[in-house]
């Protein structure tokens, strides 16, 4: 179970000023829903990132500036095994990502995040429930032919 102190505490040391009633409620969304699919996971897993103010974020390699870690929307949860990506990734040809669906949640494609699971409780830009985090992601699975 990830907490509201875990994930504001562990990049808002010293941001406290810039929490705000609604990232407080969007954290809370966020994780009822994430707690829930660990429930359902059955193994312990650490928060690898929580919400990050921006400048926090500003100084995360390859971070997004539109992150939704800002808005405390997404959480990254330790996943070095794969485990859990296998878990929540599945795919339903006829029903999409099950998993995901239940929960209400989006995740970025397991190779862009190789040891930690990426989900977050509202649709990215391109309103698919499994993304890639960007056009260069998205470019090179095309190439590999992962994405058609």
């Amino acid at each position: 179970m990830i907490t509201l102190e875990e994930y504001f505490g562990q990049h808002g040391a010293g941001h406290q000023d810039e929490l705000t009633d609604l990232l407080i409620s969007n954290a809370e969304v966020l994780l009822g829903h994430v707690n829930a699919l660990l429930d359902e996971f059955g193994e312990k897993r650490e928060l690898r990132s929580g919400w990050r103010p921006l400048s926090v974020n500003d100084t995360i390699l390859n971070a997004s500036r539109k992150s939704k870690h800002i808005t405390a929307q997404a959480v990254d949860i330790e996943d070095n095994d794969g485990r859990l990506k296998e878990f929540a990734l599945v795919r339903d040809s006829e029903h999409g990502y099950p998993t995901l669906e239940r929960y209400g949640l989006y995740a970025e494609y397991g190779d862009a995040t190789p040891t930690w699971l990426h989900v977050q409780s509202i649709p990215p830009g391109s309103g698919k429930r499994v993304y890639y985090p960007n056009a260069t992601w998205a470019a090179r699975a095309i190439e590999t032919g992962r994405l058609a």
